[in-house]
């Protein structure tokens, strides 16, 4: 059975914050496994979202904040027909540390996926309200400021050290590669694993492995984000499906919705 899609979402770019803003709200709405090519911070302002990650599951409640490392697969759905809603902040972990003015931890994750810190809640609920009503740009810098800080200094943490090497690296990267290249083109496991040199299961497991996506996960993914950056550039909706593989602008809006919430329109205005 398809879930209807329910969600009254605005999104918009803040260039002041070197970030990309939503505020939403979903009913019978389930997120499709996806991954965000920054950094996320969903603060949960209403009802409640079971999330599923890397093998765990877990639930958001309201005051809590979820915060996901770029790439990070994760699907979400809601706990009960009252659904959710959120303002989410996606940005580069990398500019937040600077903005903190530490950058100690070059290799530093999120301690999460749930955080929960009333001050860096509140501090985040400030700047984006703030952003969305367009309010005091230097109240907005501040609690900005207050928000990476808190942030970096308490939520973070250098996991190098105890990252363990990932295996088939090389494998992993070129089937990777293999599908990047060809996102307009119907392909086969058979082909993605014979230009990773490796039989199709070992490339399969290896790749769900380190990507936390598998193959087919990781070529929408891919497609999307590709879209992502057409739209921003200014293409039309039709032509954009059909350079990404999508079977039509229909199919592209499906998938694009399932990932991010909102349809490729409402994310093509907000990045004019």
């Amino acid at each position: 059975m398809k879930t209807p899609l329910k969600a009254d979402t605005h999104i918009w770019r803040a260039p002041e914050l070197g970030a990309e803003l939503l505020r939403g709200r979903f009913a019978d709405f389930s997120y499709d496994v996806h991954a965000h090519d920054t950094a996320c911070f969903a603060l949960l302002t209403g009802g409640a979202i079971r999330i599923r990650m890397r093998g765990t599951e877990f639930v958001a409640r309201r005051g809590d904040l979820y915060a996901i490392d770029a790439d990070e697969p994760h699907a979400g759905w809601p706990v009960d027909e009252a659904g959710w809603t959120q303002r989410t902040l996606y940005v580069d972990v990398a500019h937040l540390r600077a903005l903190a003015g530490d950058e100690r931890m070059r290799g530093g994750g999120l301690i999460g996926p749930i955080i929960r810190d009333p001050a860096l809640c509140a501090a985040l609920h400030d700047v984006h309200r703030s952003s969305e009503e367009q309010g005091p740009s230097l109240y907005r810098d501040e609690r900005y400021l207050q928000f990476a800080a808190r942030l970096t200094g308490r939520h973070m943490t250098d996991r190098t050290k105890d990252a363990k090497a990932p295996r088939e690296p090389r494998a992993v990267a070129a089937a990777r590669g293999f599908i990047d290249e060809r996102l307009g083109e119907q392909v086969h496991l058979e082909d993605i694993a014979e230009a990773a040199n490796l039989p199709p299961y070992r490339l399969f497991r290896a790749f769900s492995r380190e990507t936390g996506m598998t193959p087919h996960e990781y070529q929408r993914q891919a497609r999307v984000r590709v879209a992502m950056a057409l739209i921003r550039d200014g293409g039309a909706l039709s032509d954009i499906a059909a350079a990404t593989g999508f079977a039509d602008q229909a199919h592209l809006t499906r998938t694009f919705r399932r990932m991010l919430g909102v349809t490729p329109g409402a994310y093509k205005t907000a990045t004019r």
